[in-house]
């Protein structure tokens, strides 16, 4: 079922929130959708942006107070994340039973699409079922690096009338799980979850693969993993013994022998499908975006651009455009969706509020919220207004290119808030990935309040610190003239006076760099960075070899500078023997120093300013191996003493495995 119509499921039954209700202050609720297990699923507009929401009424029974502080526990972390292939979480309120706000999604889950093909005998193709898998990997891949989504299941994957893919219930998922068990899901869906989970363990990134496995399985074989393990290769015609040890190994009982990341199972599968025929609009009765292997994959055209009288639903995410020479594939007819069977009359429901109620929406999550935010002191610019319009449609699409170097991909909030932070400057290339266009910062019309924003955020510092240090100088002018006011007499008394002052000054900063050092490593500031790709030196004097042996394998170790360890002689495995030469990208990198800048800051920046360095903006080149190990690290900043720490730290750090022998990484941070 679509979730632009309404199900026949849901006919006679009492909606939770009456149309007309008012949540949050700015969804006003349209209809009711659908139900299933978990409660009501509601569509919403939002009054600011008129744009469609999705509002999930669940069950008054299956949060308890603890379970409730869980959810928006959950929820504020799902907040965060922010990845094309994911459906956005806005927030969380509780009026008789908790909801959750979402981003509304147009088009069918895969369950729907599941059963159309069984019931039609025709299976999917191969190629269809990996890229549906492929940018599920990918949306793992960005959230793993702050939670997991806990309940992977083909019920909440879903493909977009727009050709895109998009995991849904990050948060929900989750808290769902560890509050109720699996016992809180319909039997048919507990199918999907790990072993491990199913026996009341926390889900985890290594549960997640499992779903990932039950799902690939479900679109090659269209059977459940509860009916017994059926080999792919024996019941699809395109999928190999090779994809069989694939899904075994997703599918293993102990979690340790399973992939370890989503894009090990990506880079995995994605090799066995290349000489299969390619996925057409009759998988999924759309061209679903294409997994070439690349961060931001380039979408197949879905059909002619549309007329007055097939304009795209509200909230649709607007299809890029093909490929030049790219062959133009006519939509497919799509039948009318498959009914659901009403729920069980004895489900507990919220209670309904009367038309026109206000229910109010958690203020944590007001931040997340699309579109314009209320202004602020009647200003006479709206940047929530502009922020919307950047917003729109948002995914990592934005490059930005600077010091030669492309960084990214951005999403429209990403970008906004590295400008806002100077990061990004007017002078500066952006790139949309989307449409190919290229130009600066400064002649991007949407862009200019927000570095407009930013210079005068600079301004502000810099009059502040210019105010301090005139304050400075001119508290040190007038002692000096007091001393030679004083005279001989009372120039020790004096000068102990000093002692003291500067002493307790000279305290208070130290206890004021030690809070913050330990703020860092607690991970309560939030610093971020960003991160380019750099190219291979060119070859010398048998820096690299050929061998007709296996993966890649540094030869000689860790060599310490970035530039030793990139001309460290390295075995590139036989050219002929088809191995890959993909690489780690910018985003790769990008999230895993993030995730352990806080240990930079606290082992090296905050001793580095405390022996009176001055960093500004720190980049740090490093050689990475395919296996993760880090073989060189060179720091462009600081003292010697401070390159010696970031390069001790940075060798601790592991990245995720890629199948080239090695690469070279930037990643720069500003350091105040």
């Amino acid at each position: 079922m679509s979730q632009s119509g309404q199900s026949a499921s849901t006919a006679g039954t009492t909606s939770p929130l009456s149309p007309g209700s008012l949540v949050g202050g700015r969804f006003q609720v349209e209809d009711t959708v659908r139900t299933d297990g978990l409660g009501f699923v509601l569509r919403a507009q939002d009054q600011k942006t008129q744009k469609p929401i999705l509002l999930r009424v669940l069950r008054e029974d299956l949060f308890d107070d603890e379970g409730l502080k869980r959810l928006r526990e959950e929820c504020r972390g799902a907040a965060r994340l922010a990845h094309r292939s994911i459906a956005a979480t806005y927030g969380v309120g509780v009026s008789g039973g908790a909801f959750v706000a979402s981003e509304w999604v147009d088009g069918h889950s895969l369950s729907e699409v599941l059963a159309k093909r069984i019931a039609e005998g025709r299976p999917l193709s191969l190629r269809g079922a990996y890229n549906v898998v492929a940018h599920v990997c990918r949306a793992l891949t960005a959230a793993h690096a702050r939670t997991c989504h806990g309940a992977l299941r083909p019920e909440v994957v879903w493909v977009t009338s727009a050709g895109r893919v998009k995991v849904a219930d990050f948060g929900l998922s989750k808290a769902l799980i560890e509050s109720r068990g699996p016992d809180a899901l319909p039997p048919p869906e507990q199918a999907a979850l790990a072993p491990e989970v199913k026996a009341g363990a926390p889900p985890t990134p290594r549960s997640d693969i499992f779903g990932v496995g039950a799902i690939l399985y479900q679109l090659l074989t269209g059977k459940s993993p509860a009916e017994g393990f059926v080999p792919p290769s024996q019941a699809h015609p395109e999928a190999s013994e090779a994809i069989d040890e694939v899904l075994l190994r997703c599918l293993a009982t102990d979690p340790s022998a399973r992939f370890g990341s989503a894009d090990e199972v990506r880079s995995a599968l994605q090799p066995l499908v290349a000489d299969a025929p390619e996925a057409n609009a009759h998988d999924f009765d759309v061209d679903i975006d294409i997994d070439d292997g690349s961060e931001v994959s380039s979408p197949v055209a879905i059909a002619p651009a549309p007329g007055p009288a097939a304009a795209a639903p509200p909230g649709a995410a607007a299809a890029p455009p093909a490929p030049a020479g790219a062959k133009v594939a006519p939509p497919a007819p799509r039948p009318p969706p498959p009914a659901r069977p009403a729920p069980p009359t004895a489900t507990p429901k919220p209670a309904a509020p009367k038309v026109g109620q206000r229910v109010g929406l958690d203020a944590e999550f007001r931040t997340s919220l699309p579109g314009p935010a209320p202004a602020a002191g009647g200003a006479d610019v709206d940047l929530g207004g502009l922020l919307a319009k950047i917003t729109e449609n948002d995914a990592p699409r934005w490059m930005v290119v600077k010091d030669g170097l492309d960084h990214g991909p951005f999403s429209g909030r990403e970008l906004v808030e590295l400008i806002v932070k100077s990061e990004v400057l007017p002078e500066h290339v952006l790139l949309n990935m989307d449409d190919g266009d290229r130009r600066p910062v400064s002649a991007h019309p949407e862009l200019g309040e927000f570095v407009e924003q930013a210079r005068l955020k600079r301004e502000a510092e810099g009059r502040k610190a210019a105010l301090a240090k005139a304050e400075t100088s001119e508290k040190r002018t007038g002692l000096a003239k007091a001393a030679i006011a004083i005279g001989v007499f009372v120039v020790l008394g004096a000068g102990v006076a000093i002692f003291f002052a500067t002493r307790e000054t000279r305290s208070d900063q130290e206890i004021a760099e030690a809070d913050l050092g330990d703020l860092f490593q607690r991970g309560q500031i939030d610093v971020e960075g960003t991160a380019g790709i750099l190219p291979d030196p060119p070859p010398s004097g048998g820096g690299m070899r050929r061998t007709g042996g296996g993966g890649a394998r540094p030869a000689g170790g860790f060599h310490g500078s970035y530039e030793d360890a990139m001309n460290v002689p390295i075995d590139l495995g036989d050219a002929t023997g088809g191995g890959s030469q993909a690489r780690l990208s910018p985003a790769d990198v990008a999230s895993t120093m993030n995730r352990n800048l806080n240990r930079i800051f606290g082992a090296c920046v905050q001793p580095e300013l405390r022996r009176g360095g001055s960093l500004g903006n720190v980049t740090i080149d490093i050689a990475i191996a395919g296996n993760g190990t880090v073989m060189g690290v060179s720091a462009r900043a600081g003292s010697n003493e401070f390159k010696n720490c970031v390069r001790t730290q940075v060798r601790s750090i592991r990245f995720p495995t890629f199948p080239a022998p090695r690469m070279g990484a930037r990643y720069a941070f500003s350091a105040g």
